[in-house]
Order: C-alpha cells, then structure tokens, then sequence
C-alpha cells in the first residue's frame, strides 16, 4: 500500500494516542478519550479517559484526570487516577488523589496525597457544570473508586 493510495484514509481499528511532541508548548485544556504523551509542555487541564505519560523531557503544568498516570518528566498540580507511576526521572509535585500511587527509586514527589472518593468525583462535576453554567451531565472520563 503506497502512501497515496486510496485505502489510506480508511480508519483504524487500533486505539490511537495523541503526542505532544518535543518542543511543542500548548496553553489550554485537552479533553481525550484516547491515550496521550507529552513530550514538549502543557499548561492546563488534561482530561483523558486512558493513560498520560509525561516523558524525560515532557512537563505538564495544571490539573490532571486520567485512568492512569505515568510521570517520567515534571508535573506541578493537581493529579486525579485511578494509578500513578512516578519512575526513575519523574518529579511531581502538588496534590495527588488517587488509590494506587508507586514511586521509583529516583523519582520524587512533594506534596499531599489523598484517596480517592465519590465526593472527590462530585467536586470534579459540580465544578465543571458551575463553569459551564447549565445542567449539562458531564462525561465519566476515569473509573475512580
């Protein structure tokens, strides 16, 4: 199959993952329902209903809801998944509410956790519809316990 060919537009089967790539900067929110990695900069709130990887050279500023979290760069804010993995070069720092947290020898974390809980979802939703400013239901975007 050439790359001009006409089945090229066809749509994959296979779930896709959208990369931030190295430097790229992105100031905003990003609501996904597919995995992600960051390796350039985000400044925001990222919303997915996958994984977020945040690569060596990635960095990511600003709240965070995800099924799971891999942090292998830097990360400054508030964190909500289901798991988090903090490896050998991620730094973290700011409030994590999650149930399932690791640390790798030479990862760091500053900062306070919580578990995670049905009144923390309702606040992840009722901030969102105070926001919005109607009664619009939002999206489950993570199975948090």
């Amino acid at each position: 199959m050439g790359l001009f060919s006409k089945n090229s537009a066809s749509t994959s089967q296979y779930t896709t993952s959208t990369i931030i790539a190295q430097g790229c900067s992105i100031t905003g929110n990003i609501e996904l329902t597919c995995n992600m990695q960051v390796d350039g900069y985000v400044e925001g709130k990222i919303r997915t209903e996958q994984t977020l990887v945040i690569s060596t050279k990635g960095r990511v500023k600003g709240e965070i809801i995800a099924n799971h979290v891999v942090i292998n760069g830097l990360h400054d804010g508030t964190c909500y998944a289901n798991t988090i993995e903090i490896l050998q070069e991620g730094k973290a720092s700011g409030t994590i509410y999650c149930d399932d947290l690791s640390i790798e020898r030479g990862g760091s974390f500053l900062g306070e956790t919580h578990p995670t809980s049905k009144e923390t979802v309702i606040a992840i939703n009722s901030e969102k519809k105070d926001k919005v400013g109607n009664d619009e239901k939002p999206k489950k975007v993570a199975n948090l316990k």
